[in-house]
């Protein structure tokens, strides 16, 4: 017999070797063949004009090494890359992930700038050298950062070789302020939509002397509203930091106008050659009179912190975002914080004035999303309700985190001594750009290959070619990886049922090392159950296969003229709330 080698394609008639475009059909056990969908394989047999009969597998690979199941994939889109480019509408091409009856199918996927998904420009041929051709339009996100470079794509995993940011950040001095696990009590978990708003606002008012906060957005009318009643009726003393934007500009003049002299405001350092953090504060924490905090994943933004009016309970998952938030009690714990936030406070006067942040286009959205009735709200009778941990017995293990600290590697060790089960719950998951978060992307393969239950759930701001990439590059199971059909804009981590994890880091290289994030451990499994409950009703509710469509992906809106009919203008932020 002799030897035959070229690429399999498994379809739904046929088996065929594509050898540089000519293909020959495979006389042989189809079965054997399907794993190998995409491949360069070397096939056994004696070939009869255009079928090679009684086909089997070659012992070994010509090469002798396993074939790359990408390698023709991207060897088409570098020799169409020009001419696919220069098809009118076309926003970019990169490899894809399509599931298919067997077996995954890679396709070359063109991207394209038209808003209508089944106008198929007419120059995107079907399919190049027996590889289908996939159109997709390009998201907002997508519009604005771009598309992965195809080098993401080459290799058999990321290289992680890009450099990391030059920031301004020093960590405080020890004898200052030091992240250190602590033992407590008096623990309030709550979760958003559902009780954020209405555990926030009494923690506000209860405010008697100070309150000490550090958030990335500000912007909410009722918490606006709460915040300057506490400036005009009290004599308290407020401190803030904030990362200033397009929709808190003003934020400093209308507290100054309630809070007077006892407002103690710094801008955040995240631009410009002296940024202090790379490119968000995204801490979210307010510390009450020294010896209480509120922590959450959720801005004083209305989707974080939606007010939700008598009559629309029912309609949790339309009024705001999948969040999770703690009060926690603690006095030690809560100073620890709020040194922390002078002490960036500080390090942003020094670093001096910031450069302005981008201005982000509105989006345009379908009418017809808010004509419509969630489904999620059939199933879930009655909101998940605080509920206050470790108020007598013993205390709570609590370990915090902060990046650029120490998050990014200790979330790293909790990952690796995963026995059980992993659930993570995020606004996105970037493919990382930098060591030690491409760490934490690895080990998620590797536990999803030991065989432990992990879910993993991500929301609309994910990036389609992010999330193929970390299947089909990374080893991430599709089967276990979805995406949240209602607002998602947690960062939560829950490790074997027993710890849980709470805060402010998204998923991304600046995330996890480089901006200013805060989240805490709890070693604790009360209140990891407690958040486990809450994950798998979105898990088993209001989740669907990622990148499967079905959800509503919006437009950018045009700078002027009128909103088209049928479509709804919201500003960027109300839909990529961070």
């Amino acid at each position: 017999m002799k030897t035959y080698r070229g690429i399999v394609r498994v379809r739904e008639q046929e088996v065929v070797l594509d050898a540089g475009g000519v293909e020959v059909i495979l006389d042989g056990n189809r079965d054997q063949f399907a794993p190998l969908n995409g491949l360069q394989t070397v096939i056994k047999g004696e070939q009869q004009g255009n079928v090679i009969r009684q086909a089997t597998l070659a012992a070994q690979p010509e090469s002798g090494q396993e074939q790359d199941p990408f390698e023709p994939v991207i060897a088409v889109i570098n020799a169409q890359m020009a001419r696919l480019m220069a098809i009118p509408g076309v926003f970019g091409v990169r490899p894809g992930i399509s599931a298919g009856p067997q077996t995954p199918v890679k396709p070359v996927v063109v991207v394209v700038m038209d808003s209508d998904p089944l106008r198929r420009p007419d120059a995107v041929p079907l399919q190049l050298h027996g590889i289908p051709v996939d159109v997709r339009t390009a998201t907002p996100l997508e519009r604005i950062n771009g598309l992965l470079p195809l080098s993401e794509w080459e290799g058999t995993k990321s290289e992680a070789t890009e450099a990391a940011p030059h920031i301004g950040y020093v960590p405080p001095d020890l004898s200052e302020v030091e992240l250190v696990e602590m033992k407590v009590r008096n623990i309030t978990c709550h979760v958003g939509p559902d009780a954020g708003w209405t555990t926030l606002k009494p923690f506000l008012e209860g405010t008697t002397q100070s309150l000490t906060v550090a958030m990335y957005e500000f912007y909410a009318p009722h918490i606006i509203d709460t915040v300057t009643k506490l400036g005009e009726q009290t004599s308290d003393k407020l401190a803030m930091i904030l990362q200033v934007s397009t929709n808190d500009a003003q934020m400093q003049t209308t507290l100054s106008h309630s809070w007077g002299n006892r407002l103690d405001f710094a801008k955040a350092s995240v631009s410009g050659p002296n940024r202090v953090f790379n490119n968000s504060y995204h801490t979210k924490v307010a510390v009450r009179d020294s010896k209480a905090f509120w922590l959450s994943s959720g801005n004083w933004s209305p989707n974080s912190q939606p007010f939700i009016r008598p009559g629309r309970e029912q309609f949790l998952y339309r009024e705001g975002n999948r969040e999770w938030h703690v009060i926690i009690d603690d006095e030690p714990l809560a100073q620890m914080y709020e040194k922390f936030i002078r002490y960036d406070m500080r390090m942003a006067r020094r670093a001096g004035e910031t450069e302005a942040a981008p201005v982000m286009p509105d989006l345009l959205i379908p009418e017809s999303l808010f004509e419509a009735e969630a489904e999620a709200t059939v199933v879930q009778p009655h909101p998940f309700l605080p509920k206050t941990f470790s108020t007598t017995g013993p205390a709570v293990r609590v370990k915090p985190l902060m990046s650029p600290d120490n998050y990014a590697t200790e979330i790293l060790k909790l990952i690796q001594q995963a026995k059980h089960s992993l659930y993570l719950q995020f606004s996105y998951i970037r493919q990382p750009s930098t060591q030690v978060f491409d760490a934490i992307i690895s080990a998620i393969a590797q536990k999803m290959t030991d065989g432990l239950d992990v879910r993993i759930l991500v929301g609309s701001s994910q990036q389609s070619d992010h999330s193929e990439l970390l299947i089909g590059r990374r080893g991430w199971k599709r089967e276990q990886f979805r995406m949240q059909r209602s607002q998602l804009h947690n960062k939560g981590v829950l490790i074997d049922g027993n710890i849980a994890v709470v805060g402010s880091n998204n998923w991304s290289s600046d995330g996890t090392q480089f901006n200013r994030d805060t989240s805490l451990v709890f070693f604790s499994r009360p209140i990891a159950q407690y958040y486990t409950e809450v994950f798998l009703f979105d898990w088993n509710n209001l989740s669907r296969p990622i990148n499967s469509g079905g959800g509503v992906t919006p437009q950018i809106a045009p700078e002027s003229g009128p909103t088209p009919l049928g479509m709804i203008r919201i500003p960027w932020q109300a839909w990529f709330d961070e």
